[in-house]
């Protein structure tokens, strides 16, 4: 499978000047890739004021992304601010061109930011298959937490959507690695660049970590996508010569 990670300078509170950039980058790797990954709410930014979000734009979002999908056959996830249930939600959504197909929503929200305060947490880890991969969406702060992915249901593909500081990217790159070799699974994390409307900053370093904690792909702090292959037939082959995952217990 074909994934590629896009990285950029969220535009504070414009989805549409955000959604276009995604526009932009769907005409480009058009025929060349299957999977999108996208940065924590890319189309307002990191807000803490998700009172102050036309709840249309979240709509709009997804229609814009289903459109963009089914233009260009891909399919595209990433974070956005979302109201449901009469609360809001710092939401994972996966879309293709059948529209929204999954959304898991962010289980451990960033005190440190009040995140707490004005979002919802959710409760439940969630998975969704993309051709034959299993993939498990998670988002930023619940990278510090390895009990997310230390579970009886194995999957091939980690996902993760962030908004992550550059004060703290030697953690970002440490536990990224650490979540592949404990799964021996890939692990696809996108975090966003420049500055943001709190001024603070972020510095990019997306990845894509094979299944030996090997790093295939390392960005700067620049915007900028890149496009890997990944390969289940290799993870499964080093599954079988080193089987640790046998020997977990779940205690």
């Amino acid at each position: 499978m074909r994934v590629t990670i896009y990285q950029f300078s969220t535009i504070w509170m414009k989805p549409d000047e955000n959604l276009e950039r995604v526009s932009k980058v769907c005409s480009a790797i058009s025929g060349q890739s299957d999977l999108l990954i996208l940065p924590e709410m890319f189309n307002t930014g990191y807000t803490m004021k998700p009172h102050e979000i036309p709840v249309q734009w979240q709509a709009d979002t997804i229609q814009t992304l289903t459109s963009l999908a089914s233009g260009y056959d891909l399919t595209i996830c990433g974070s956005i601010p979302m109201f449901k249930n009469n609360n809001w939600y710092n939401t994972m959504v996966t879309v293709s061109k059948e529209g929204l197909i999954h959304s898991y929503d962010k289980i451990h929200l960033f005190t440190p930011a009040g995140e707490k305060e004005v979002y919802s947490e959710g409760d439940l880890t969630t998975t969704f298959m993309l051709k034959d991969w299993k993939i498990q969406p998670l988002i930023c702060y619940d990278l510090r937490f390895p009990y997310l992915t230390f579970n009886s249901n194995q999957v091939d593909i980690i996902i993760y959507s962030a908004n992550w500081p550059v004060a703290r990217v030697s953690h970002w790159k440490a536990l990224l690695a650490a979540r592949a070799i404990e799964n021996q699974c890939y692990v696809i994390a996108v975090n966003r660049t420049g500055i943001d409307e709190n001024g603070y900053e972020y510095p990019g370093s997306s990845t894509i970590i094979d299944f030996s904690g090997q790093i295939l792909q390392e960005m700067d702090e620049n915007e900028g996508f890149i496009t890997e292959k990944i390969i289940k037939s290799e993870m499964t082959l080093y599954r079988k010569k080193l089987p640790f995952l046998n020997d977990r217990k779940f205690i």
